[in-house]
């Protein structure tokens, strides 16, 4: 053991490259101690340890070598217990968005695995009618009507806006517009149509903003295609495969971006899926 040690063994006892010393050297934050006075090399104290362990423990926090400048100019208990105080509850914020993040990507590979299968599985009933019951949703909706494309892009951005998640809304089954009754019993499939999300359960939105679709049997029908307002076939079948059964509507209709172009810019890939409340006549 020796107390003077050289550039590299410096490095090597702190795991650190003998550049991040130099550089630490240039900016004044961790200099040498000791110059030799006849051949001018520069050698570290190992005494000094504790300084350089300190800088990479502020470095893993997030610190600025400027604002590590600042702390060793005025190190103290209190202030480094309100340092460290301070970095613990910003790691503790980081914390959540990072779970709240991995917890809305992990739902969007479970979702996309779903469509998968259900794609291998359902190949034949794709573009048929099928029904299905699906339970209460509540929506988060601007209350304005969509009438092409650019409005859509604004009005997905205000409603992601919205909302407090770490993650886009699309590249999933949250997105759509909501076809008015009134609309589908006189034939106009082509009508401005009013956007919403679905909202999760943790969503705190003001009540204007809500809209609840009730539980209930639904006739589906997905489609493939770039545009969502390309309806008119898909919905014209389910409202004559429900005359033929003996069913009706009872309600809103829903029209579901379930893979979008957030996923695949392929439009035979892009599917779209309406649900139509109906009930038995």
């Amino acid at each position: 053991m020796k107390e003077k040690l050289t550039i590299g063994e410096m490095a090597k006892l702190r795991n650190l490259t003998t550049e991040t010393l130099r550089h630490y050297d240039r900016i004044d934050l961790f200099k040498p101690q000791y110059i030799d006075p006849h051949s001018g090399y520069r050698y570290y104290s190992i005494y000094q340890y504790e300084i350089l362990g300190t800088i990479k423990e502020l470095r893993q926090l997030g610190l600025s070598t400027d604002e590590i400048k600042g702390y060793f100019d005025e190190r103290s208990f209190n202030n480094s217990l309100e340092l460290l105080t301070f970095k613990h509850l910003e790691l503790v914020s980081k914390l959540k968005e990072l779970t709240d993040l991995e917890e809305n990507i992990r739902e969007k590979i479970s979702y996309l695995k779903q469509v998968e299968k259900e794609d291998e599985e359902k190949e034949d009933e794709e573009k048929e009618v099928i029904f299905r019951k699906i339970k209460s949703r509540k929506l988060i909706t601007l209350n304005e009507n969509i009438n092409n494309n650019l409005q859509l892009c604004y009005g997905v951005i205000k409603l992601e806006n919205m909302l407090n998640e770490k993650a886009p809304i699309l590249a999933s089954n949250r997105l759509g517009i909501i076809i008015k009754e009134e609309d589908l019993r006189l034939h106009k499939f082509e009508e401005p149509s009013v956007i919403f999300i679905v909202a999760k359960n943790k969503q705190r939105i003001p009540k204007k903003h809500q809209r609840t679709v009730p539980g209930g049997l639904f006739a589906c029908i997905r489609y493939n295609g770039e545009l969502l307002w390309n309806r008119s076939e898909s919905l014209a079948k389910i409202l004559n495969h429900l005359d033929k059964h003996g069913y009706r509507i009872k309600g809103d209709a829903l029209q579901i971006m379930y893979v979008d172009i957030t996923i695949t810019d392929k439009p035979n890939e892009i599917k779209f899926e309406i649900q139509v409340p109906i009930e038995k006549v």
